[in-house]
C-alpha cells in the first residue's frame, strides 16, 4: 500500500527527537524542503541506531512508520550531522534499511530515459 504513495525517499542525516509525533516529524520534514503530502518519505533514525520512523502521506493524511530493532541495533553505517540535511535513496535500500540489513552504496546505476 505505502509503495504506491511514495514518489522519493530521504533519509535525514541529523539526529531527531523522537518524542514528537505527527507534527512536530512534518515540520522537521518541511525544514528538509521535503513535503509528505505530495509523496515524499522522510525516515528518521533514533540516536542509538535502534529505531527507524518514516513519515509518508498523501492528499488524506499522514502515516507514520515505525520499525523498533529487538534483537540490538541497526547496521547500517550513518553518522549524524549537526545541521539538518538529507541524501536521497531508493525503494530497494529503503527495504533493506527497514530489514536492517547494512548496505553500502559505492556508485548507482544512471536512471533511464526515454
Amino acid at each position: 500500500m505505502l509503495p504506491s504513495l511514495i514518489r522519493r525517499v530521504l533519509v535525514a542525516q541529523h539526529r531527531a527527537d523522537f518524542r514528537k509525533k505527527f507534527d512536530g516529524l512534518l515540520g522537521e520534514a518541511h525544514r528538509l524542503g521535503a513535503d509528505p503530502y505530495a509523496g515524499d518519505c522522510i525516515v528518521f533514525l533514533k540516536g542509538d541506531h535502534t529505531q527507524l520512523r518514516a513519515l509518508v502521506g498523501d492528499r488524506l493524511g499522514l502515516f507514520l512508520v515505525c520499525r523498533r530493532f529487538e534483537g540490538g541495533s541497526l547496521r547500517a553505517n550513518f553518522t549524524f550531522a549537526r545541521d539538518p540535511a538529507c541524501t536521497t535513496i531508493t525503494m530497494a535500500e529503503l527495504s533493506l534499511l527497514f530489514e536492517g540489513a547494512s548496505f553500502t552504496v559505492h556508485r548507482r546505476v544512471r536512471e533511464w530515459k526515454k
